[in-house]
């Protein structure tokens, strides 16, 4: 059988987490592309999957993703490199808006593996995920062939790391709101799930943070449970949805689906969207799940629900008509609806998995693209988060309307106030915003601030000449005005350490200590004459008898390396 040497990468997009890359340079190392587009699900879970065959390989083999967009959207570089940073690709990324490596592999399907030998050859191909025992078992076969030959060539490719952050908040996806609040002078609380912080947080209507509940990988859907007192969480990471008491002990609901992205109680059951499988799912109290809607198959199909095609289901809202379950399906932009009586799947706005725009009007000309958050008006209209296409709409009498109001970045999560305004979780501005839809007004949610800032402990900024290469010592402490540490969540001292520019540090740069103080040691880059500023946050999570709280103090130190 003839070789086929795999060609050259190149996309109009440029590169990010390196300079340049080729495969020319590669030679001698086991190289696998990843085909992959920012908004499929199915990419998503790949890239966790890549990061084992990293680990195990991280000497002969480099991972090299090249984003091939589908949606309008996904090709704006900007939008690319903030989904390296939410996702955490922690390999080199070829942007390739026009699809030009993507034609010339011929690729055909996201997300797609192609295997490259140390000689520049194509030896495997996969379409779809789960196939990363495979690919794992065809790298070492290569890896003792070309150790054998004498064309095997081991190091790992430095990259330039991709900042993801943000403040108190970093790409938080949903929200959820409920209006009984034992907080004192609060109307409301909020739920956020701080997704690149992996934790949720609740807070009061003025942002104060009341109660943090972290180790949760990469979590999206939260919703208060019909006992006003619960919290539901999908933890999307890691495939599990949780109940969560207002003393923060967690009961599992389920961990048996494929990146559950919402969640809602209806009918007495917990429904799920399953992103992953493009299913919707309902437990009961006895913690049996069912498919409620979904073949199983991606697409775009009403009629029987258990037979309709769904296509990343990733928002779910109650009707306050009728009381039918609404949801949207992101990959086809579509808005739709499940009547529980009948059975029926029905679709509201959208019209095919390759069909999108941002038209407002009737069904038969209302688009929209990549919607990700859904929620129910008072008067019975639904509140749409169109994320590709940085607007809020609303479904009214039949018709698609833009909210006119700008400002946002990939708005993921929806949800509806007491008094009619809308909270949104601006996921790729790292914020929650309050929206008058009436005035056409937005306004940011201060999370975090002011309330659990120690006010005692402000930045401090401090000159420091270091050794390169060396280590800074940091001690942090912060009063607790009579309060007991909280580790009803988790350890309740966490320490994050941010540096500009960010190659100033290096290794870890988050802790977590069950008690006060707390010790950190920071290592410092092995480049003399580098100089910038790291920043050292302290949050400790405390509760007294009638209220918890989120205490926080930064420390920063302005750094010369010599």
């Amino acid at each position: 059988m003839a070789r086929v040497r795999a060609p050259q990468l190149h996309g109009d997009g440029g590169w990010i987490g390196v300079d340049h890359l080729d495969l020319a340079a590669l030679r001698g190392k086991v190289v696998l592309l990843d085909f992959w587009t920012l908004a499929c699900i199915n990419c998503l879970r790949v890239a966790e999957e890549l990061r084992g065959l990293e680990r195990r390989w991280g000497d002969e083999l480099v991972v090299v993703g090249v984003h091939s967009p589908k949606f309008p959207h996904e090709r704006d570089h900007a939008a690319v490199r903030a989904a390296v940073a939410r996702h955490r690709v922690e390999h080199p990324v070829l942007d390739d808006p026009c699809l030009e490596t993507w034609s010339q592999y011929a690729i055909r399907a996201w997300p797609t593996q192609v295997l490259v030998d140390p000689e520049g050859y194509e030896i495997g191909r996969w379409s779809g995920e789960g196939h990363a025992v495979a690919v794992s078992r065809r790298i070492e076969e290569t890896v003792l062939e070309h150790e054998r030959r004498g064309t095997l060539r081991r190091g790992a490719v430095d990259l330039e790391p991709v900042a993801a952050g943000t403040g108190e908040l970093a790409f938080p996806g949903k929200v959820a709101v409920r209006e009984r609040s034992a907080h004192a002078g609060s109307p409301w609380q909020i739920a956020v799930a701080d997704t690149g912080h992996d934790r949720v947080l609740v807070c009061a209507s003025d942002g104060e943070v009341l109660a943090e509940y972290g180790g949760l990988y990469q979590p999206q859907g939260v919703r208060w449970g019909d006992d006003g007192v619960s919290l539901l969480v999908c933890e999307t990471g890691a495939g599990c949805v949780w109940r969560l008491a207002a003393d923060g002990r967690r009961t599992l609901i389920t961990d048996r689906l494929a990146s559950p992205w919402d969640v809602i109680e209806w009918h007495a059951h917990v429904v799920i969207a399953e992103a992953g499988r493009h299913r919707l799912w309902a437990i009961d109290e006895d913690g049996e799940p069912q498919v409620i809607a979904g073949s199983g198959g991606e697409g775009l199909f009403d009629g029987p629900a258990l037979g309709a095609g769904l296509a990343q289901p990733s928002g779910l809202a109650v009707t306050a008509r009728g009381g039918e379950l609404a949801w949207v399906d992101a990959e086809s932009s579509a808005l739709r609806v499940l009547d529980r009586p009948r059975g029926i799947a029905r679709t509201l706005v959208g019209t095919g998995l390759f069909d999108w725009g941002s038209a407002d009007g009737l069904r038969e000309h209302a688009s929209m693209q990549h919607p990700l958050g859904v929620a129910t008006g008072a008067s019975g209209e639904l509140w749409v988060a169109d994320t590709f296409n940085d607007r809020l709409r609303v479904w009214r009498e039949r018709h698609l309307w833009t909210v006119p109001v700008d400002g946002f970045d990939e708005p993921g999560g929806i949800d509806v106030l007491p008094d009619g305004r809308l909270v949104v979780a601006d996921t790729g501005n790292h914020r929650v915003v309050v929206v008058d839809a009436v005035d056409a007004t937005l306004a940011r949610l201060d999370v975090g601030r002011p309330g659990s800032v120690d006010v005692s402990a402000p930045v401090v900024a401090e000159t420091l000449v270091l050794d390169a290469g060396g280590r800074l010592e940091v001690v942090l402490d912060l009063p607790l005005h009579g309060d007991e540490l909280d580790a009803a969540a988790g350890p309740p001292v966490r320490v994050r350490a941010e540096a500009d520019p960010p190659q100033l540090l290096l290794g870890g740069q988050q802790w977590t200590a069950g008690a006060l103080p707390v010790t950190v040691s920071l290592a410092l880059a092995h480049a003399p004459g580098a100089s910038g500023r790291v920043t050292v946050e302290l949050l400790a999570a405390t509760c007294d008898l009638s209220a918890c709280r989120l205490r926080r103090t930064q420390r920063a130190y302005d750094l010369i390396l010599t």
